[in-house]
């Protein structure tokens, strides 16, 4: 089973929010499984 990590930098800025629950689902949508997220 592969794992994969996913750094984003720049989200969220400029006034253009995205929910982190947004970006679970894209992510799931996209074929990936057990996708988490954490805020670091």
């Amino acid at each position: 089973m592969n794992s994969y990590a996913v750094f984003l930098r720049g989200i969220n800025v400029g006034g253009i929010n995205i929910k982190m629950a947004d970006l679970k689902d894209a992510l799931a949508s996209s074929g990936f499984a057990g996708v988490r997220t954490l805020l670091a």
